[in-house]
Order: C-alpha cells, then structure tokens, then sequence
C-alpha cells in the first residue's frame, strides 16, 4: 500500500499501490507486480473481481515507442495534406 494523498481521485483502487503494481482484485486487498511491456505492446487488465495483466502487441494502425507505453495511433498523412514517406509500424508512427 502507498499514501493515498497524492491520488486525484481517493475512490481509485490503483491509488492503494505502489508505482509498478496494480490492484490484483476488485476490492484491492492484494497487489500485483506489472509486467514490463516492450516497445510495440500495451498492458491490459483482464478480469471483472480478480485481475491478470499481460502485455498485448499494438494493434495494426497503432503504435508504441517506449517500454511500457500505451499504443497509439499512427499519424494520418494525408488527411493534413502529406505524403506518407514511411508506413508506421508497432514501434514507430508513420513518417510524413
């Protein structure tokens, strides 16, 4: 467990502990180390009352450039009036 203060929200179950772990259950009795994901992968939480978390590969369309990054969406060229010069993959976006 971690000093709540400095949690925006008091209600947030994450707020209980520490950074790098997560609740492991809906009530947050007990915490789990996170897994370290990789660039090109996002955490997911899995479960309603009891959780697992594992690292999930971006999405095509998405990307991660750092280690526990979250996937986000490749930059749309066109639609600002460029030429996409590079196609982005899972760890890079798309060059203009």
């Amino acid at each position: 467990t971690g000093d709540n203060s400095t949690c925006q929200n008091v209600e947030d179950p994450d707020c209980k502990c520490r950074q790098g772990y997560s609740c492991s259950d809906s009530e947050c009795l007990y915490c789990e180390k996170l897994p370290e994901c990789a660039e090109g992968e996002e955490l997911v939480k899995l479960g309603i009352l009891d959780f697992i978390f594992k690292c999930k590969p971006c999405e095509i369309g998405t990307y991660s450039n750092v280690k526990n990054g979250w996937c986000r969406n490749w930059t749309d060229c066109e639609s600002s009036g460029f030429l996409t010069i590079k196609q982005g993959n899972s760890t890079h976006n798309a060059v203009c």
